[in-house]
């Protein structure tokens, strides 16, 4: 099967890892993916390294017609049976591709958790009966994709999943690269720099916490983002020099859970479900969570949920997980034993895959791959 995975930014954040999960499944599988976008820094690279074909896309709003004729004749020369879009305009823009190219399937997964307006709302309403399926990654989701419009028998809903491994052994790269005491309790929050990532409530739950305990305490920011800048005058307003670090963009992702000892996120909207919640579990760390997206879900035994934007219930969440070592291990072990039985890559792409070849028929001669 050829599929053609459409987003507009193809850069690093948790829906480009949804993409590259896939690609880098189906490849092994025998499937031939590509990936179709407009400006990315990132995923173009990691697609080529799988051996998928990238091709560059107009996908502007007000380029939206063109850009569906220009998609039907890629999905044309390149023999593409499904295109996978991600957000809303990619869908509309693929769904009217199938004007000129009633053959190939489209599949449209909601990465946000939001409420679109009126003209969403009405286009949607028109649009989605055109869609062979319409994903969410959370129950949230789901809900919010009827309520914005989306026909009922078109949503499904199907959990983001990660490849399941063994446990990784705890680590010290954390206290050796910034110098940290023995005793330093970390907290480790993977976010971009952006308002939906609530980081200056956080920093407020943190400014309590710090007048709340003598135990030593930091909390690592791992990420990049518009905000960066006004992240850091955040730190030194609240006087966190020594109680935050901000560590960048990492790829060692894996090394820093596990030097951490709980995960937290404070988002405050549009946030679905997280992949680094999910790798976190995997690495048997806690969770602090806020009620926003599969939140509750994924914190339920796992830690704690708080209200998005409540700094002083984050704090409060922040100090059980800190000073009580016996429920901070059985969470931690909860988190552990879902993110293996519930969460697993290899459920999710059988159930995607399934909505790709459904009412499916085989193209006679393949043909390879041509760049636009």
């Amino acid at each position: 099967m050829n599929i053609l995975y459409l987003i507009s930014y193809a850069g690093k954040a948790g829906t480009e890892k949804y993409v590259e999960n896939l690609m880098r499944t189906y490849s092994v599988q025998g499937h031939r993916c590509a990936l179709a976008y407009m400006d990315g820094d990132g995923l173009p690279e990691k697609a080529e390294a799988l051996g998928c074909q990238t091709f560059r896309l107009d996908l502007r709003a007000s380029h939206a017609l063109t850009a569906a004729r220009k998609l039907a004749r890629l999905c044309a020369e390149n023999d593409i049976d499904v295109v996978h879009a991600q957000y809303p305009r990619e869908n509309a823009i693929a769904v009217l591709s199938r004007l000129f190219r009633r053959e190939t399937r489209v599949v449209f997964t909601s990465h946000l958790t939001v409420r679109q307006n009126f003209f969403w709302r009405t286009l949607n309403r028109f649009i989605t009966p055109h869609d062979a399926a319409c994903v969410a990654v959370c129950t949230l989701g789901a809900n919010l994709l009827r309520e914005n419009g989306v026909k009922e028998e078109r949503i499904r809903v199907i959990f983001n999943g990660i490849e399941p491994k063994p446990l990784p052994p705890r680590q010290d790269i954390v206290r050796r690269e910034f110098s940290l005491p023995e005793d330093c309790f970390i907290f480790l929050a993977m976010a971009r720099y952006a308002p939906e990532k609530g980081l200056f409530v956080l920093l407020d739950a943190l400014a309590q916490l710090k007048e709340r305990t003598r135990k030593p305490f930091v909390c690592l920011i791992a990420g990049e983002g518009e905000l960066f800048d006004a992240v850091g005058e955040g730190i030194r307003a609240r006087n966190l020099g020594e109680n935050v670090l901000r560590t960048g963009y990492r790829t060692d992702t894996e090394a820093l859970m596990c030097s951490s000892d709980v995960y937290v996120s404070s988002a405050l909207y549009n946030e679905a479900m997280s992949f680094a919640a999910l790798e976190a579990m995997e690495c048997a760390l806690p969770l602090v969570m806020t009620d926003v997206g599969a939140g509750a879900d994924l914190a339920s035994g796992c830690g704690e949920c708080v209200p998005p934007g409540d700094a002083g219930t984050l704090c409060e969440a922040l100090y059980r997980l800190m000073t009580d070592d016996v429920y901070r291990c059985a969470c931690g072990g909860n988190a552990r034993r879902r993110a293996v039985t519930e969460f697993d890559l290899t459920r999710q792409t059988q159930e995607l895959l399934a909505l790709y070849e459904k009412e499916n028929r085989p193209h006679r001669g393949r043909k390879k791959y041509r760049k636009e």
